[in-house]
């Protein structure tokens, strides 16, 4: 294929600032496991996630040459591939950290959950496309809630309480954004208070116990809130200029769980400081105004609720997990996008954004 055509409706700054996010997230990563003793290049958690960064971008340029129209006319398959492999998940997953999320492939693992998300608002726009005007309201309403719900109910019981979240707010951002009455917004805001009281009797245990430190972190400081009130610290540790780059206390101590995944954004803040928050958020914000400039100039009803769904499912990652990290939002585990280490998240979001510049290319 040539360069001309590969780069021909080009959206540069979505491109630039996933490439920069990128880079911002392996300097915190390679902070995190930098060593006197051994090389980067022999750290295997390093070496990965190189590779997985080869492999997602090797994924955007495919999957933004490839006509993201066709998979209009596939969402049943999608929906059929969605639920496979959510299905698989207890059978073939393996346990950590008290969940059954992960496949062990051999040479790697993978987590299907996080692939899920953009095939779902790839069926999930097909379908409120395609069944609109088709199918009596009612239907059209409590089917695309059912199908939803069905989604949900696979990650949910794994159990992955953050990623379930995300496909609610990605379904109420797609549906709001296709014509979402008055009434069926109240129906949605009264059941979800009606439903909310009975949903914590259905959190495990641990789930529980992250709402109660949220609400008091020293409810368990060295237990359930040790990982909140570490994070806090750091980050308020890292005040303007921060400590600089792999000198972080917190999390080259090891104080800090989690440090390169759920609790990256405070091993960056420690380090980098208030300055170093500024340019990732400075980043994130133009990824977003790219992706709603992307929405906003496709002339494809499709294209614009891919591009709605993606909007919304970065958004709430992003507010989810800084939040998460600066102690005013419970703890979930979801990750920080193109930042914390995984490489199924890494793969799903650059796959994603492929998608979006597809949009760009076909969506006129």
């Amino acid at each position: 294929m040539e360069r001309k055509a590969i780069f021909s409706n080009f959206n540069w700054i979505l491109f630039l600032s996933m490439t920069l996010l990128i880079v911002y997230g392996t300097m915190m990563i390679l902070s995190t496991v930098i060593s006197k003793d051994v090389s980067p290049l022999e750290n295997k958690l390093f070496v990965g996630h190189l590779l997985n960064i080869t492999i997602g971008m090797a994924c955007f340029f495919i999957f933004s040459q490839l006509d993201y129209r066709f998979y209009f006319h596939l969402f049943i398959p999608i929906l059929i591939i969605i639920i496979v492999l959510l299905a698989l998940v207890p059978v073939l997953g393996y346990i950590s950290h008290g969940a059954v999320r992960w496949i062990d492939l051999g040479f790697t693992s993978f987590q299907p959950s996080e692939i899920t998300k953009i095939l779902f608002i790839l069926f999930l726009a097909a379908f409120l496309i395609k069944y609109r005007f088709r199918l009596p309201r009612v239907i059209y309403f409590l089917g695309s809630i059912l199908l939803t719900g069905i989604v949900m109910g696979l990650v949910f019981i794994q159990p992955d309480l953050g990623t379930s979240i995300v496909s609610v707010i990605i379904w109420f951002g797609m549906y709001y954004f296709a014509g979402m009455s008055l009434g069926e917004f109240l129906i949605i805001l009264l059941s979800s208070l009606l439903m909310l009281p009975g949903g914590w009797f259905l959190l495990k245990d641990y789930q529980k116990e992250r709402i109660l430190v949220f609400l008091n972190p020293q409810h368990d400081p060295l237990g359930s809130g040790y990982a909140i009130l570490q994070s806090i610290i750091a980050i308020g540790s890292g005040q303007f200029m921060g400590l600089g780059w792999g000198r972080g206390t917190q999390s080259k101590l090891q104080f800090l769980p989690e440090r390169q995944t759920d609790f990256i954004f405070a091993t960056l803040s420690e380090e980098m400081g208030f300055v170093g928050i500024f340019i990732l958020i400075a980043l994130f914000v133009i990824l977003l105004m790219s992706l709603l400039q992307i929405i906003k100039n496709s002339e494809d009803k499709y294209g614009k609720l891919v591009g709605v769904g993606v909007f919304c499912w970065f958004t709430f990652q992003i507010l989810v997990n800084i939040g998460m990290n600066l102690g005013i939002m419970p703890i979930t585990g979801i990750p920080l996008p193109f930042i914390s280490y995984g490489g199924s998240s890494l793969l799903a979001c650059m796959i994603a954004l492929g998608i979006m510049q597809s949009v760009v290319k076909y969506g006129k």
